[in-house]
């Protein structure tokens, strides 16, 4: 069969497959299941043609389909890596990740059970040795789950329990194929079965493959990211990526190339989003989709061809030995719904599965495309026994075809039968809402419409009254107030913020202006929040949006790192990191109040908008706290990143105006095509990375400080050079109670809490504390405590008595400030009589003060410079019962992070830090 013949008749087969689409649209049934039995007629006809030689033409029609060059390689390494690929990129990774181990699990246990149960199951009643039969059990292990998927998503279904069934589909192809490669060995080589070397291939094969795509997905990454502005090289590489990959693990590294494909895939899904520009990457999308549509059309096609020669010389005990196969198969997938999945649910691994669903799972467990092509690879073998080949083929056809064409096309009516084709209550309880707003939207418009146009009133009457009718209908339907709790609503209303949130922040990311990893930590913290709103409500939903905030181990390691050592890099890149996300995350949350306002009041109504308000207010509030520590550090930083945002917002603005006028059919799409390039160009050209400054210790920055005014301008810039930058985190400890005094601090930007006994006093921007150990000759008489990221310069003991010999009446300076200080921590020991302290030590009484004076001075209010409480930004804010008890809890009891601006050390209220 010569090249244009196979191409003439794969350019039919696409005709074919085309036409069949909207067949299986009316039928109700599954497109595959529609296409194999399209498949199975055409093969039939075509060998009854040939058989009979009705005319020449159509015999040569005839031969053409039946001689087509189909072999297992076609199907393993043209169609399959696509297939595999796009499934991955499809599935959201992300959240996939949260549920990995059980995914793992069902899906390594899954294939086992199966062709443990199946292969066991017909080597009781067929005349073959056990290798085969397990080896017939490994090409029927795999499932095709697009049916019971594709279901799942339109009855509603949970996403969780959606992702699972989809992410174990993925990884049990990888499962079994790496099953038969093995089992197929032992048979060719003649060799005993032996499970311990059969489960050391596959887990060689398995690991290997999963590290091999693993690497390969973040080196794809990486160069998606140098080439954001090049769509047609990152569609290249995003297309050329699992074919590479696949040849590469299979023939040249012996590892199963289907894991590489998967874990390549799902590297891409995790983090490539956010290395694509919008357009990009819906066409990215696109073109897979178009791609694996061919691929499986004309894999189910050309297999379903085959069937009639494969099952040519079927006899009744083969149907028998596919009996059996069948409720073996059947069996192994209740096995592990009905054996597994409760054991999953109790560990609360996984959600629970109400018996109804798990009839479905079983029973969609439908076989295609990979099943025939592991057929396929047997039969072409040469060193297979004759007889192994018909058992295989006959078999695994007519396993699939009976999953195809029986369980197919009756997968529907069982779900209908089931119920399962209602609407969810929280769907049914929002269907009158918006079809309420929707069919207003629509009145509304039409009436504007006519009225443009000089339409006549009666006709638009007549057009509007059945909408009228219906909304009317609406009206009275009262099932949103009825069906579902508050506490449900309010959860749909806190997922819509989060979806939302999650579209705002990629429409952030497309314009390039933020890091991909930052992309990639904002998502994973949006879909935590999806995750704990099912779980735990508003207050689940508050504690996930503050987890990014939290200090990790990392920053706490790298800040180790910059104290111990002046190990500045790794500091600086995370601080600008988070600096970055908090900016970021401010501009999301102001978009989601008028989201909130302008989008959802209307489905949700005024109270349950209200609540929602708050909640996103306190987020709000939340970040700005966080972001005004940051800029008070780091001022000429923010001034840079807040330019980074305008240049942002400006060049998405200027390609939203190149695409109304390509739109408007005002400028070609060429014209557009070099306006975006030359956008891009420009953009990227300006776009200059903002860096953290930690050089903070010169002479300019120390006038700020009043001990240092005096000094002459030669003698600060020698200070500047020997005092030491600190970073310290916040909650972190600068030092502790009878700690060594090495030196003083100076308070270049931050907070610290000091903490005599049970007083707690606060020093800001511009203060100092430490010099009394030093003055004294003591430790340390008190523990300082960070409360926000604090910028310390830190001046050894060393340098100190160099200044003061130099310099005297800058020791009596600080002198002064001691004695202040040690008067004011004297003050309450005497009003409480507690006892007294022996000369020099900073503390204060232990007794506690009362709840309500605690209440009163803590947080203390900022102070002017005539000493005068100055009135916060946040007061008049009021928060609700929950409200407060959850900030309580997320913040462990904590004093909260607030900073308290100081003119000078000689004017402030707070104790020394010894």
């Amino acid at each position: 069969m010569g090249t244009t013949e196979i191409v003439l008749t794969t350019a039919l087969l696409l005709i074919v497959v085309a036409s069949v689409q909207p067949l299986a649209r009316r039928s109700g049934l599954p497109f595959t299941v529609v296409l194999a039995v399209a498949g199975v007629l055409i093969g039939v006809a075509a060998g009854w043609l040939q058989s009979h030689r009705v005319t020449e033409q159509l015999d040569q029609v005839a031969e053409a389909v039946v001689d087509i060059p189909v072999s297992s390689s076609l199907f393993l390494t043209v169609f399959l890596p696509i297939l595999l690929f796009q499934g991955a990129v499809t599935i959201d990774a992300r959240r996939l990740m949260q549920d990995i181990a059980p995914v793992i699990l069902l899906a390594v246990l899954a294939v086992v059970v199966a062709l443990g149960l199946i292969g066991g199951a017909v080597w009781l009643v067929a005349p073959m040795p056990l290798a085969v039969c397990l080896l017939f059990g490994a090409i029927v292990a795999t499932t095709d789950p697009s049916a019971v998927i594709a279901l799942f998503r339109d009855l509603g279904a949970p996403a969780r329990l959606t992702r699972l069934v989809e992410g174990e589909s993925l990884l049990n192809d990888a499962t079994a194929i790496a099953a038969f490669t093995a089992l197929l060995s032992v048979i060719l080589t003649g060799r005993d079965l032996d499970f311990w070397s059969v489960s050391e291939a596959m887990l060689v094969g398995l690991l290997g493959g999963a590290l091999a795509g693993f690497l390969a997905g973040r080196a794809a990454a990486w160069m998606l990211e140098q080439l954001r502005f090049y769509r047609a090289a990152q569609l290249t590489i995003a297309v050329a990526l699992p074919y590479a990959v696949y040849v590469v693990c299979e023939d040249y590294l012996g590892v199963s190339g289907v894991t590489a494909v998967v874990v390549s895939g799902l590297v891409l899904s995790a983090v490539g989003r956010s290395r694509f520009q919008a357009e990009t990457f819906r066409f990215f999308q696109e073109t897979l989709e178009q791609l694996a549509f061919w691929a499986t059309s004309l894999v189910f096609l050309l297999a379903a061809l085959l069937a009639p020669r494969m099952l040519a010389d079927v006899t009744a005990l083969d149907l028998v030995y596919l009996l059996v196969a069948v409720v073996a198969a059947l069996a192994a997938r209740a096995a592990i719904l009905f054996g597994v999945f409760p054991l999953l649910s109790l560990a609360r691994v996984t959600q629970k599965i109400n018996t109804r669903t798990k009839t479905v799972i079983i029973w969609g467990g439908l076989r295609g495309s990979v099943t025939l092509a592991l057929a396929l690879a047997v039969t072409e073998n040469f060193f297979v026994d004759p007889e192994v080949k018909r058992f295989i083929a006959i078999q695994a056809t007519g396993f699939a075809l009976f999953t195809l064409l029986v369980q197919g096309t009756t997968l529907s009516p069982l779900m209908r039968y089931l119920g399962l084709d209602q609407l969810s209550a929280i769907d049914r309880a929002f269907r009158s809402q918006v079809l309420q707003q929707s069919l207003s939207s629509v009145g509304s418009s039409l009436r504007a419409f006519a009225g443009r146009y000089e339409l006549e009133d009666e006709l638009v009457d007549q057009a509007i009254r059945p909408y009228n009718q219906r909304l009317s209908q609406v009206a009275e339907d009262d099932s949103f107030a009825e069906a579902i709790s508050d506490r449900d609503r309010l959860s749909v209303g806190l997922i819509a913020l989060a979806n939302q949130e999650k579209s705002l922040l990629l429409q952030q990311g497309w314009s390039g202006g933020l890091r991909s990893t930052l992309v990639d930590r904002y998502l994973l913290s949006v879909e935590a929040m999806i995750d704990a709103v099912r779980a735990q409500g508003r207050l689940g939903y508050l504690r996930a949006a503050r987890r990014p905030h939290r200090q990790t181990r990392w920053f706490r390691f790298i800040s180790w790192l910059h104290f111990r050592f002046g190990v500045n890099r790794p500091l600086a890149l995370y601080l600008g990191q988070r600096f970055q996300f908090l900016l970021i995350n401010r501009i999301i949350i102001l978009e989601l109040i008028y989201f909130l306002e302008f989008r959802l009041a209307g489905l949700l109504g005024d109270r349950l908008t209200e609540v929602l308000g708050e909640i996103v207010n306190l987020r709000l509030e939340d970040v700005e706290r966080h972001i005004a520590a940051l800029r008070l550090q780091y001022p000429n930083y923010a001034r840079e990143l807040d330019h980074e945002v305008l240049e942002r917002y400006a060049y998405r603005e200027e390609l939203e105006q190149i695409d109304q006028l390509r739109s408007a059919g005002i400028i070609s799409e060429d014209l557009a095509r070099d306006l975006r390039s030359g956008a891009g160009s420009v953009h990227a050209s300006r776009r200059q990375r903002a860096r953290v400054d930690f050089k903070a210790t010169t002479p300019e920055l120390l006038h700020a400080f009043p001990v240092f005014a005096a000094l002459p301008e030669a003698e600060l810039g020698r200070i500047a050079k020997k005092l030491q930058t600190r970073v310290v985190a916040d909650e972190a400890y600068v030092f502790r109670r009878g700690d060594r005094g090495d030196g003083m601090y100076f308070i270049a930007s931050g907070a610290v809490e000091i903490r005599v006994g049970e007083e707690q006093h606060r020093l800001g921007r511009g203060d100092f504390f430490g010099e009394m150990a030093l003055l004294d000759q003591r430790r340390r008489s008190a523990d300082v405590r960070s409360i926000s990221y604090s910028h310390l310069l830190f001046l050894p003991r060393a340098t100190f008595e160099e200044i003061a010999d130099l310099v005297p009446r800058w020791r009596s300076q600080l002198a002064e400030v001691a004695a202040a200080r040690r008067a004011m921590n004297a003050a309450p020991m005497d009003e409480a009589a507690a006892g007294e302290e022996p000369a020099g030590e900073e503390s204060v009484p232990g007794e506690a003060a009362s709840a309500e004076e605690k209440k009163a001075e803590a947080p203390p209010a900022a102070q002017g410079e005539g000493g005068q409480p100055e009135r916060p930004e946040n007061e008049g804010s009021e928060k609700t019962p929950d409200e407060t008890a959850a900030a309580d809890d997320e913040s462990g009891g904590q004093p909260s992070a607030e900073i308290v601006k100081l003119p000078g050390a000689l004017k402030t209220r707070d104790s020394d830090g010894g």
